[in-house]
């Protein structure tokens, strides 16, 4: 099974990218399911209900999301009805929506999660170890691959919590630095693993966004307007390639379009 995963999207130009480029990726790949980190598609502030439509219709199998996206109140109820739409999972019951679903693919139901990290990232959530064991215990038998989202700054703190479930979730990928990152690699037990996707958006900038918001923001620590920057548009992601039946990834690689 082929599994494409694309960092986070950054700007509506992005939602354009995907909607123009993403089912030729898919079928020239070979790619059997497909997730996309919707997180920023407004510029920062989540995406809206048209937004997610888009990116369904574009080819997105499921979007997952992170730190920013209960921020778009317009998307709140779509978060609710909708199973292929995710949050971190460690939000909370209380929260808008859900941090895990699973479909099936092919005959294959996969367990989609997404989680966030809680060091150095705003709101500060508990750690998503324990979110993340009650969620598979909880569905264990009903699913036959699983794959996480790990929405996280820290580093090490993404590969930690791909150790900690090595061998019981087939790949985990990180997002929101929107660096892709070299790091790519099977763990002893075969989870697939990379630190970072990186971004779908306009290249050029900082992180997506036009220098100058970010440098005064930087500077004055006062909120200052990101706009998406110049640059041509471009998207990050990874093919983890899973054995079926073992559910160990047996292969990854690095795909821009």
């Amino acid at each position: 099974m082929r599994v494409l995963a694309i960092g986070d999207v950054t700007s509506p130009g992005g939602v354009a990218h995907l909607e123009k480029n993403l089912w030729r990726v898919r079928r020239d790949n070979k790619i059997d399911f497909c997730i996309v980190n919707a997180e920023n598609a407004s510029v920062v502030y989540s995406y809206t209900p048209e937004q997610a439509e888009r990116l369904l219709m574009a080819g997105a199998d499921v979007l997952s999301g992170g730190n920013h996206t209960l921020r778009q109140r317009a998307s709140l109820r779509i978060l609710e009805e909708n199973e292929a739409l995710l949050r971190p999972i460690n939000f909370g019951d209380g929260a808008p929506g859900r941090g895990y679903t699973i479909l099936r693919i092919g005959g294959l139901a996969v367990m989609v999660l997404c989680a966030m990290g809680n060091i150095h990232i705003e709101p500060t959530l508990d750690a998503p170890f324990s979110f993340i064991e009650r969620a598979l215990e909880k569905e264990a038998g009903r699913y036959d691959l699983a794959i996480l989202d790990i929405h996280a700054e820290a580093t090490g703190e993404k590969l930690a919590v791909a150790y900690a479930f090595d061998g019981k979730i087939s790949a985990v990928f990180g997002t929101h630095t929107h660096v892709p990152t070299a790091d790519l690699r099977i763990l002893p037990c075969g989870t697939g693993y990379v630190s970072d996707l990186g971004m779908c958006g306009e290249s050029g900038g900082i992180l997506g966004m036009e220098p100058c918001g970010v440098v005064t923001k930087m500077r004055s620590h006062l909120p200052d307007r990101f706009v998406p920057a110049a640059g041509e548009v471009c998207a990050d992601g990874v093919i983890f390639e899973i054995d079926e039946k073992s559910g160990r990834t047996v292969s990854l690689r690095r795909i821009s379009f």
